[in-house]
């Protein structure tokens, strides 16, 4: 019992989260969504006390000495700006943070899908995550995380309004 409980701190303290990537985030923010797209990096950050009123949250996309595009540009409460969508699937799931900027829709998703419903057969799920943008109804770009590790974080779950998910979205 005493070596779970040495193991669970050791794998929770901030010295073991200290190593991971904050991507376009700064020290003093919190991860929500973050990921390599081939020499680019996307990042949702948020401040570190966050409420659907207090705080803020920003989407930042570029690289570390060149951040291209900032939403929203000043640092405001995620209220009214920020959205979440979840769906269930047999085997799997998917979330889709959404935001709009000038017309222009931005999803950031993650999504875990059964690809074989052999019975006795390995699922072999598939993971994806990445950022699409559409435009009047009609999607413009959707581009792919270099990895499969990221996900939509905690606070998005806790703090972003709920709205139904959008399926066109998912590649």
């Amino acid at each position: 019992m005493l070596r779970t409980l040495c193991l669970l701190f050791v794998l929770t303290s901030p010295l073991a989260l200290a190593d991971e990537s904050l991507f376009l985030c700064k020290a003093d923010e919190q991860l929500i969504f973050g990921c390599d797209i081939g020499e680019k990096t996307v990042s949702l950050c948020a401040s570190k006390e966050l409420t659907r009123e207090s705080g803020y949250v920003q989407y930042r996309f570029g690289q570390p000495d060149n951040i291209e595009f900032v939403y929203p540009s000043e640092k405001t409460s995620p209220a009214g700006k920020f959205f979440l969508g979840l769906a269930a699937f047999s085997g799997g799931g998917a979330s889709i943070v959404r935001f709009d900027n000038s017309g222009y829709e931005y999803m950031l998703f993650d999504s875990m899908i059964r690809t074989n419903f052999t019975p006795g057969e390995p699922n072999y799920p598939k993971f994806q995550a990445g950022v699409v943008t559409r435009h009047r109804g009609k999607i413009t770009s959707t581009r792919l995380c270099d990895d499969n590790e990221a996900s939509v974080r905690g606070p998005a779950f806790d703090v972003f309004e709920r709205e139904d998910f959008d399926y066109d979205v998912l590649p």
